[in-house]
């Protein structure tokens, strides 16, 4: 996991954090978040994903999803929670997840999101 920052054209400071990894379905998986960061010590946000995966029977599929975070508390680490990601070959998943800051990790499940309206 990798960091970078820069400032958004409404000047608001947004962070990049790059990932990698497996997942269940999509094999290798490369991917973004952008949290826009308007106001320090919030303990709650808004996000974006655009991300990459390499299933081991198919094509490749990308996707993006908008979601939420919150600080878990006494803890360095978020909830993350993506209510729909849609993928490139007409999935639609859900991610929910705890990105944990010190340890610099991303863990959690994945559920099929296409009978959600």
């Amino acid at each position: 996991m990798g960091s970078s920052y820069a400032t958004n054209e409404a000047g608001v400071v947004t962070a990049y954090a790059n990932y990698e990894g497996t997942a269940t379905g999509f094999g290798t998986v490369f991917g973004t978040m952008s949290f826009p960061l308007p106001v320090g010590g919030a303990t709650t946000g808004t996000f974006k994903w655009t991300g990459q995966g390499f299933p081991p029977d198919s094509p490749w599929v990308s996707g993006p999803g908008e979601g939420t975070w919150q600080q878990i508390a006494g803890e360095n680490s978020w909830n993350i929670v993506i209510p729909t990601i849609e993928n490139s070959d007409g999935s639609l998943i859900r991610s929910e997840e705890k990105l944990d800051l010190a340890a610099r990790t991303l863990s959690g499940q994945m559920f099929d999101a296409s009978g959600v309206s």
